[in-house]
């Protein structure tokens, strides 16, 4: 139990040292560690569950192949951080169409082969409000240019700071509070205030 509790906490260099040395549990480990802020940037950007799943996905497999360029100059999340945004833009490069959206028609009577259960679209009934809250949200994250995008992302869901943002993106600090200033007016427009 204690030795599970320290790998919990183990610093990134020792973990990215093991994996350089050829450890499969340590590139495990340093995956789970990440996986949930990966996605959760992937999804902020493309908006589309599928699409971070798979930009995720990618971008592990790259991050990996680069762990012998990584020098510590900075965090580890912040050289994984960079690596998730151009998997997008590499991505979005690739595919041009606006996303994939669930198709009714692709309903079966086979459990096996549905896409989606029925109960799920009952709970989406049942949350109505919040989906709808959710949809806007959505709405007025893809009016923003990418940019915007990807600093309001950067800040409200990965908590970073205006200084660690330029540093991930490879520009300025003021130009980091202006597209975030500028992505904020635009959601609470879009939201009607709510923000």
């Amino acid at each position: 139990m204690e030795k599970n509790r320290d790998q919990k906490h183990r610093e990134d260099s020792e973990i990215i040292k093991e994996i350089l040395r050829g450890s499969g549990p340590a590139m495990n480990e340093l995956i789970k560690k990440y996986q949930k802020r990966v996605y959760n940037t992937a999804y902020g950007m493309s908006l589309n569950y599928d699409t971070a799943w798979d930009i995720s996905q990618e971008a592990f497999v790259k991050a990996v192949r680069a762990l012998p360029s990584f020098r510590g100059d900075s965090s580890f999340w912040t050289f994984l951080c960079r690596i998730v945004i151009n998997t997008f833009y590499d991505h979005k490069r690739k595919v041009k169409s606006p996303g994939y959206a669930a198709n009714f028609s692709d309903y079966s009577d086979d459990e096996d082969k549905r896409m989606f259960e029925v109960r799920d679209v009952i709970n989406i009934e049942e949350d109505f409000e919040k989906k709808e809250l959710k949809d806007r949200l959505k709405s007025a994250l893809s009016a923003l240019t990418d940019a915007q995008r990807q600093v309001f992302i950067l800040k409200n869901n990965e908590g970073l700071k205006i200084r660690e943002i330029a540093g991930v993106l490879n520009i300025s600090e003021g130009t980091v509070k202006s597209h975030l200033n500028r992505s904020v007016e635009k959601i609470k427009n879009e939201l009607g205030g709510i923000l």
